[in-house]
């Protein structure tokens, strides 16, 4: 059974709406893009500045945030796409979750904050994606690194991924893929079935910022839907779900066609709970570290 504190956190998004107004397609879903829009974007917050070394640089006119441990060379270096249906940015709980493996697992995170939709769509997306991953493997110098991502970042590290091999760029060692959105069709039966437990997203706000950020691609392009994709000759991916998350049914799909890929799964878990701050969301950031340890080994 889950523990209280997950069970609670699970109840009083379920109960207030407060995400799931904001993943909750129809006229109302461009109106709260727009009002996201007009707020200054969430960054590191002073106690992370004060106990990381957090350093922000801008990339293609978009900024970039490195937090990394203070006091000690890093144990792993990661690059980070957040999630946000490919419409929102970077929240409060990223900063948390990346500060927290800074700190406690000693990791040197970057986490450009890509182009959004509608202002972009996945073509302009995935290549100014492209562009960073390139450079970013250039200043590692043959240093080797993890990439991974939540929800819609899960399915940009994956679409980056899959396109980096083809172009044979230099690979990361691993994938860590939180709640990754690998679809962006919702069409499976379960998903309907899940969503009335679901506390931060619907079906029809994943449905139509599906269709915002594909734009002209179809909805199955592997650019934009990896699933889709070769999973071929990637790294080796620790990937999470949850029972209570209408994705969790692109995670079992993956898992399904791939069975090497390591795959935890929690009943009655929400959205993206593995950045979250409680038991079981502590104990799936240790084997995210863990993970990312053997890989560099």
């Amino acid at each position: 059974m889950p523990s209280l504190i997950a069970r609670l956190t699970g109840f009083v998004l379920r109960t207030t709406g407060i995400y799931r107004k904001m993943f909750t397609g129809g006229p109302q879903f461009g109106q709260n893009i727009t009002k996201a829009r007009s707020q200054p974007l969430p960054e590191p917050n002073a106690k992370a500045r004060s106990n990381l070394r957090v350093e922000h640089s801008e990339f293609g006119g978009r900024p970039v945030w490195t937090l990394a441990p203070k006091d000690r060379e890093p144990t792993t270096h990661v690059l980070y796409w957040h999630g946000g249906g490919y419409v929102y940015p970077a929240a409060d709980v990223h900063w948390a979750f990346l500060a927290h493996m800074a700190q406690m697992h000693g990791w040197s995170v970057t986490a450009p904050l890509y182009p959004l939709a509608p202002e972009s769509d996945a073509e302009a997306v995935i290549a100014w994606a492209m562009e960073f991953y390139r450079q970013y493997a250039a200043d590692k110098n043959g240093t080797p690194f993890i990439m991974s991502g939540d929800s819609a970042g899960g399915g940009l590290t994956a679409a980056v991924a899959q396109l980096a091999r083809d172009a044979r760029d230099p690979g990361a060692a691993a994938l860590i893929l939180i709640c990754p959105w690998l679809n962006l069709d919702p069409a499976h039966p379960d998903q309907a079935q899940i969503e009335r437990r679901d506390g931060i997203l619907t079906i029809s706000g994943i449905s139509d910022a599906g269709r915002i950020y594909a734009a002209d691609l179809p909805l199955t392009d592997p650019r934009c839907s990896p699933l889709f994709g070769s999973w071929n000759d990637l790294p080796p991916v620790l990937a999470f779900g949850g029972g209570d998350d209408i994705l969790v049914t692109d995670a079992r799909a993956l898992k399904a066609k791939h069975p090497a890929i390591l795959y935890r799964e929690l009943s009655e878990m929400l959205h993206v709970w593995p950045i979250f701050s409680f038991r079981e969301s502590r104990a799936a950031q240790a084997e995210m570290a863990a993970f990312a340890a053997s890989a560099l080994t």
